[in-house]
């Protein structure tokens, strides 16, 4: 991997379905530079009505309501690069992320949404629990500034609405971390 670095984001959040995304969210509402990066792989795209997500009467598509998380969070800054990652290293505190197709993006700190592929959690030595990531009550894994969200977590049933929770609850403990206080999003 290069070391040539563009932008570092402070978290770079792997997998764009419902704990990402709103992961995703909830960081870049705290002000944090980050990237979501997305291949496009959740199961939820595929669904034709959300009926059993509060607040969301209408039942949207899967695909559509993905949409509207990710719109939300890029309206709070977040950045998005579809893509999969195929590599990552730590490089003196700094996350490199390499992407298919040679891109890297950079990162401070990862959160991984990345439901049932276990890859990234194989490279970085994560401990693990049977075929899940081990995780603290707070989405912390074994490595220093990596977060696990969602399925992933084996914490977490296949439901948006809870995946979702999951990843914003996660993404809550992380700017916490970062601050060294509890971090409330209580935006106007």
């Amino acid at each position: 991997m290069k070391t040539v670095r563009s932008r570092v984001f402070d978290v770079v959040v792997v997998g764009g379905g419902p704990a990402g995304s709103a992961a995703a969210l909830f960081l870049a509402r705290a002000g944090l530079a980050t990237l979501l990066v997305d291949a496009g792989g959740s199961p939820l795209a595929g669904v034709a009505r959300l009926a059993n997500y509060p607040g969301r009467p209408d039942a949207p598509s899967g695909a559509a309501f993905l949409k509207a998380v990710w719109q939300q969070a890029e309206a709070a800054g977040a950045r998005r690069r579809a893509g999969y990652v195929g590599e990552v290293e730590d490089q003196g505190g700094v996350f490199v992320l390499g992407l298919e197709g040679g891109e890297e993006v950079y990162g401070e700190a990862l959160l991984l949404a990345t439901g049932e592929d276990l890859r990234l959690v194989a490279i970085l030595g994560l401990a693990r629990r049977g075929t899940f990531v081990e995780t603290d009550e707070r989405g912390r894994t074994s490595y220093p500034r990596v977060y696990a969200a969602g399925r992933i977590r084996g914490r977490v049933p296949e439901h948006a609405a809870v995946s979702a929770g999951d990843g914003a609850w996660v993404a809550v403990n992380l700017v916490s971390d970062l601050r060294g206080e509890p971090y409330r999003d209580h935006q106007e």
